[in-house]
């Protein structure tokens, strides 16, 4: 009942929540889950980064850029993830990743891609979960406009991509406040903006699709100057997790990756496989009236990696 009454008390600021600066500081500050894969693995570890963010006392929000269930957003994997999240005492942001409603299971016990009718059980499921209005929603925070965008193609070829539906979604509440800086939370980083040897770099399901109609979208609403994903694994001591040059979209959008929560990142530009590993590292997003300031903390170390605070200004 506890934790019930938890989640419920996080759904609820949630849904109020329209930040602004105070008397007491000048900036917002968002911090970036991605890719729990709850349960997984570094469970302690998992619970232990949830517990420093509570402790975090200027944090008015924490959005989870996707894949929040394991493997195949199951019963059990949801459940999993609300008892872990009831932990938080934040206002919670999500929106889905491709393992919370791509997959089921096939007659040979195999995971494989689901068809439409169970991808929408799964998003309905994720839905309810969060207590969540829909798939998608805005939020502003200070001058800034915030858009939660879930994957929710239901017969995509690709691992994250918006349905139709979304995409005309994001037209529209990009155009109704034309003088508020955008920001964009999606499973998956826009094309180009990852380069190394490894699986991830040039594969259309790693990045956001429909590929050509965002391009189109994003050059008709230059608003939008950051773009914050997961989905790729790349650890912060990555050279490609804050590259200035390789992160930046069509010479406007910056690109901003968050490692994974799992423990199975690509650690080296020059990794072709995943490495195993015990370390968790989350971005934090300062918003300030003129610009946003990006860091990311170690939570092994308990410590801030100073090299990689980066300065965008809208």
């Amino acid at each position: 009942m506890k934790e019930s009454l938890s989640l419920l008390l996080s759904v609820l600021l949630w849904a109020g929540a329209q930040a602004a600066w105070s008397a007491e500081r000048d900036y917002v500050r968002l911090v970036v889950f991605s890719d729990t894969h709850l349960p997984g693995r570094l469970i302690p570890e998992k619970r232990k980064a949830v517990d420093t963010v509570n402790a975090w006392d200027d944090v008015d929000g924490v959005a989870v850029t996707g894949d929040i269930a394991q493997g195949r957003g199951t019963p059990e994997e949801f459940a999993f993830a609300k008892d872990f999240f009831s932990r938080l005492k934040k206002p919670l942001y999500p929106i889905t990743g491709n393992h919370d409603f791509i997959y089921d299971q096939g007659p040979d016990g195999k995971t494989r891609k689901a068809p439409p009718e169970v991808r929408q059980a799964k998003l309905e499921s994720f839905r309810k979960l969060f207590g969540l209005p829909g798939l998608r929603y805005s939020r502003k925070f200070g001058r800034y406009l915030c858009l939660f965008v879930s994957a929710d193609d239901l017969d995509s070829p690709f691992l994250a991509a918006m349905s139709s539906g979304t995409v005309a979604w994001l037209d529209a509440e990009l155009g109704r406040d034309p003088d508020a800086p955008a920001i964009v939370f999606f499973h998956a980083p826009l094309e180009g903006t990852i380069e190394s040897r490894n699986e991830v770099t040039g594969v259309p399901s790693f990045v956001a699709q429909p590929a050509p109609g965002l391009r189109e979208l994003l050059r008709r609403h230059p608003k939008v100057f950051l773009w914050v994903s997961g989905h790729t694994h790349i650890g912060a001591v990555n050279p490609r997790f804050a590259d200035a040059k390789i992160n930046l979209y069509d010479g406007r959008v910056h690109q901003v990756h968050s490692s994974d929560m799992d423990g199975r990142s690509y650690l080296s530009a020059d990794d072709v496989t995943t490495t195993t590993h015990d370390t968790i590292w989350t971005n934090s997003l300062y918003l300030y009236p003129d610009k946003v300031v990006v860091k990311t903390y170690d939570h092994k170390q308990g410590k801030w990696l100073e090299g990689l605070t980066r300065e965008f200004r809208p």
